[in-house]
């Protein structure tokens, strides 16, 4: 699978003249040249063509950012790479090469900005139903919506395929409203004390800064993606609740609080693409670690009978049968794990597809898997670390208390010594 990028090698296409110019030409020449190598700022404070010579509309700044040069894009031609390597795309996806210049909020009729941070959680465009419905609505572009919204729409994806598959976008203004925050970026503020879902709202560091320009005729909808970003957004207004939006909503709230905390464990609706969601999700796309708990003890299996098998005149009991000895226990545990298969379990090309998808697409689900665990890892070091620091804080203050105290026992002391002694010296 390869993305390829934009070429930038044909901007500057001289050809080289036959015979000498004439002085006429050379001043044609020397005009030529000052209008191509002019500062890149002033090209760009009314727009950068990427082809020369081309119809296509060029950027156009909407000069929405407040400090815009704490913004410059930091997601490189090595973070491109990464990305490529990643599957997030479609194969034939053309990504523009870094460009430091460019700033997330610049509209183009050629290109859309995507943020990195929804692909490091495993998503991959195209984005889930749900979710594509949520920008469908909303008429927000990708690069304008915060990182909590991104967190909210994909653990109510997994709600939805697991437990309330007639969830909507519609339901959602029954629980958040959009709200700006700065910069005419938009994140979903709950209307409750109690949020819809739990831990939503942590701190992306320098999320801002990690975007890049895919071009629209390369990858699916990509010209039915706002041009513009929205500077005001009713939710209500835009998504009109129904009825049973208020149903769904409680719902949600009955069940357990691990249901609907980011992060989870995904289901297949948020790691794949909105291309693979036809069939109805019968079973997770990766490894759960609860199947395990099947095995930790010896499963009683009906043993079949064998010609060669020696008989013997004791009486066999129930316990030789339900705790059988360490060879047919290796056989019992095979041959359950067989049976889980035909019976309950998804096959192992279900949880891990390399036959349908090869071997590049199937290893997308591993690593996203992994960077899911490690993501809960580094949460909860992250947790460790913020207890440990305020354990740290509460110790050093009650140091401070108690060199405080000391020191104004120790004045007491003395204070009561010299009054003893003048009263001593007195009589």
């Amino acid at each position: 699978m390869a993305i390829h990028l934009a070429p930038i090698s044909s901007l500057f296409s001289f050809d080289k003249p036959s015979s000498p110019p004439e002085s006429s030409g050379k001043i044609l020449s020397f005009l030529l040249l000052c209008f191509f190598f002019s500062p890149r700022k002033s090209v760009m404070a009314s727009g950068t063509r990427s082809h020369i010579g081309d119809s296509i509309p060029t950027f156009e700044a909407q000069n929405l950012l407040k400090e815009p040069e704490k913004e410059v894009c930091s997601f490189d031609n090595a973070d491109i790479a990464a990305l490529q390597a990643s599957g997030a795309f479609p194969v034939g996806t053309i990504i523009r090469p870094f460009d430091r210049e460019v700033r997330s909020d610049f509209s183009s009729n050629e290109w859309v900005c995507f943020l990195a941070y929804p692909f490091s959680i495993g998503l991959r465009y195209p984005f889930p139903a749900f979710i594509s419905r949520f920008f469908e609505l909303t008429g927000l572009r990708y690069a304008q919506t915060m990182p909590m919204v991104w967190r909210v729409l994909v653990t109510l994806d997994q709600i939805r395929s697991r437990f309330i598959p007639n969830l909507c976008i519609e339901d959602l203004p029954m629980a958040y409203r959009l709200r700006s925050h700065g910069n005419s970026r938009f994140l979903l503020f709950s209307t409750s004390k109690n949020p819809l879902v739990l831990k939503a709202t942590k701190n992306e560091e320098k999320w801002q800064r990690k975007f890049f320009f895919v071009k629209r005729d390369s990858i699916t909808g990509g010209f039915d993606l706002p041009v513009k970003w929205l500077t005001s957004a009713n939710f209500k207004d835009l998504a009109p609740p129904s009825a049973e939006s208020d149903s769904r909503i409680k719902s949600i709230y009955q069940l357990p609080e691990s249901e609907r905390t980011f992060p989870l464990s995904f289901a297949s609706s948020s790691q794949r693409s909105s291309s693979d969601m036809s069939a109805p999700v019968k079973a997770p796309e990766v490894f759960d670690l609860d199947e395990l708990d099947s095995y930790s003890a010896p499963i009683p299996v009906k043993k079949e009978p064998s010609p060669k098998a020696p008989t013997s005149s004791r009486p066999s009991s129930s316990k030789e049968v339900t705790t059988p000895k360490p060879p047919p226990a290796t056989r019992t545990r095979a041959c359950s794990a067989w049976k889980r298969k035909e019976t309950d379990s998804p096959a192992i090309s279900e949880a891990f597809p390399y036959e349908n998808y090869g071997f590049n697409e199937a290893s997308g689900f591993m690593t996203s898997f992994l960077n899911q665990g490690l993501e809960r890892l580094m949460f909860l070091y992250e947790d460790a670390c913020g207890l440990n620091k305020m354990l740290e804080i509460k110790l050093k203050k009650a140091e401070e208390t108690i060199a405080d105290q000391g020191m104004i026992a120790a004045a007491k002391s003395k204070h009561y010594e010299d009054k003893f002694k003048a009263m001593t010296q007195e009589h």
